[in-house]
């Protein structure tokens, strides 16, 4: 019998995160080796290899760049949080020294990934109001906004890197629906307390993605090489707040009933939890021209199928 190929190495820089975990448990299952680039190496019950990595300067952890396959930069401070100065700070510092360090690190290669895919947001399209037609990857990029200049600002320092050798893709992610992370379980717990009414008005748009989307579209974007530039990763059905809320309610809610929260009342509750309000009212509607094009079959198009397979 002939001895079994070793698959390629990824690299998964903030690996140990929600997101990173959920792929790093994926390509392990399929034989991948996968290396996590993480501040933190004393980490129990992570999937993958850890190595130490600050997030700003080049060190050791160049060489696992070497000969690598694929490298998929999840870094950056989480946005649920109150949006004070310092915390502005450290959400912009996060990404863009991170990417930058990267990209640095990959021009000093002699065997660099054949494929960079670095986290974006939607939130660059800015909000989308009323019935206003869903963005894709042509539409406009608005630059007024904190989430949304950031957002720029991230993908100015991802794309300043260019070599004919790396492809890049700029992942702009939805909001995620997963089981065990995320605001998906608080959402969920609110409704089974029957506080599962629509935010504000409800009429905000929401663009979304099951967690086994997520999974799915990385693996379709790491294996497509004709896939290079922006793509949107959401479900190809956006909904307005009122209507995610009602589905929610169906699946979790007693007597399927729930309170609404007037904006006011999210501002408070944000507040007391430490969040940012503008996260839950903000109105983004997204769909992906470039998944639709490249044929990417979705798990979960439908919000009902997405929200009722985790309950599972």
């Amino acid at each position: 019998m002939k001895d079994l190929v070793p698959l390629p190495k990824i690299i998964i820089a903030g690996g140990t995160g929600f997101l990173g975990q959920l792929l790093a448990q994926s390509l392990l299952k399929d034989g991948y080796d996968v290396v996590l680039l993480s501040r933190n190496v004393s980490q129990r019950a992570v999937l993958g290899r850890l190595v130490l990595w600050n997030g700003e300067s080049i060190d050791d952890w160049i060489e696992e760049l070497e000969g690598s396959w694929a490298l998929i930069n999840l870094t950056g401070r989480s946005i649920d949080c109150r949006h004070t100065a310092s915390n502005r700070q450290e959400i912009l510092d996060s990404r863009i020294k991170s990417t930058r360090v990267l990209g640095e690190a990959l021009h000093q290669c002699k065997r660099p990934p054949t494929v960079w895919l670095n986290a974006s947001s939607m939130a660059l399209y800015g909000q989308c109001i009323g019935d206003e037609g869903a963005h894709d990857e042509n539409s406009p990029i608005i630059k007024s906004g904190f989430l949304e200049e950031i957002t720029v600002a991230w993908e100015d320092e991802f794309f300043k890197f260019n070599s004919p050798n790396v492809r890049q893709v700029a992942m702009r992610i939805s909001f995620i629906l997963g089981r065990s992370s995320g605001a998906f379980p608080l959402l969920k717990k609110l409704a089974s307390f029957g506080l599962g009414g629509k935010q504000g008005s409800g009429r905000q748009w929401m663009s979304w993605l099951h967690e086994d989307d997520w999974v799915g579209i990385v693996r379709f974007l790491l294996e497509k090489e004709d896939i290079t530039g922006p793509v949107n990763l959401a479900s190809p059905i956006p909904v307005k707040n009122k209507d995610f809320m009602r589905i929610l309610r169906n699946h979790f809610a007693p007597l399927r009933m729930g309170l609404p929260a007037p904006s006011f009342g999210v501002w408070i509750g944000c507040f007391l939890l430490g969040s940012a309000p503008e996260l839950a009212l903000q109105s983004r509607r997204v769909t992906s021209t470039v998944l639709e094009d490249k044929k990417y079959s979705f798990i979960y198009s439908s919000l009902n199928g997405a929200i009722g397979s985790l309950t599972e």
